[in-house]
């Protein structure tokens, strides 16, 4: 009998257990590099209030020489990352969405804004068809076939390697948290970036992925989907998970 009660008072502390650490507020854990992570952070709590943030990259971005540095032709930046590493003349250029174009206005280009993702860009360059090359300013890895697309439609397209973008381990800290039992929601902004934060292993229902987009979130089980891929639909999303 007395052991009965001790296994029903067990299963009441740890259901009570479980409620308090559901009540706590939601841990935001950020795996881009810090700057990104911090101009994110800033957005989220304008937009949402304050709220807890754990910063782990979980990738480093390093500049890479590009040799001969062209002179002509019209530039593409999908990301800030390809914008930064770019430090050749003010050419033309288009831009995959509005953050990207922001960071490209504030060095001095005056882009073309694209809808935020590599098919809108793509449509963009064929509506365009700029008459010189269309050169994609790209990291070491690189998803969509943006070069080759152009290239099979019958624009004259070339990639430039500009940037390095290095994996890093999942620090203790963040490994600490999502394995813990307290909530925590993870954005992720790329598919790569998602697949390897998934090689860590799997974690409680207490942790909410949100992907980027579709391929991001396919990368991770059960991650949500952002309803746009940029700030703005990550920041949806996360409020959709405090706010249910």
């Amino acid at each position: 009998m007395q052991e009965g009660l001790s296994a029903a008072t067990t299963d009441a502390c740890l259901k009570q257990h479980r409620l308090e650490l559901m009540a706590l507020p939601a841990t935001l854990l950020l795996t881009r590099p810090k700057a990104a992570s911090e101009r994110f952070a800033k957005q989220v709590v304008a937009a949402l209030g304050e709220m807890p943030v754990v910063h782990a990259p979980l990738v480093e971005i390093g500049h890479l020489p590009i040799a001969p540095m062209p002179s002509d032709g019209t530039l593409v930046f999908t990301s800030g990352n390809g914008v930064e590493a770019w430090t050749g003349p003010k050419l033309p250029c288009f831009c995959v969405g509005q953050a990207t174009a922001d960071k490209a206005r504030a060095r001095g280009f005056e882009p073309f804004v694209s809808g935020g993702t590599v098919e809108h860009l793509l449509d963009d360059l064929l509506n365009n068809r700029p008459e010189n090359t269309v050169i994609h300013v790209h990291g070491r890895h690189t998803r969509g076939k943006l070069v080759e697309r152009l290239r099979a439609l019958g624009l004259n397209a070339a990639g430039i390697v500009a940037y390095e973008q290095k994996l890093l381990p999942l620090s203790d800290l963040a490994n600490a948290l999502l394995r813990g039992g307290a909530p925590v929601i993870v954005p992720l902004f790329s598919p790569r970036i998602a697949a390897h934060f998934s090689s860590f292993g799997s974690f409680g229902s207490q942790v909410e992925l949100i992907g980027i987009s579709k391929s991001a979130a396919a990368a991770c089980r059960g991650a949500h989907i952002a309803p746009s891929p940029d700030a703005k639909g990550m920041i949806s999303a996360i409020s959709a998970i405090l706010l249910p």
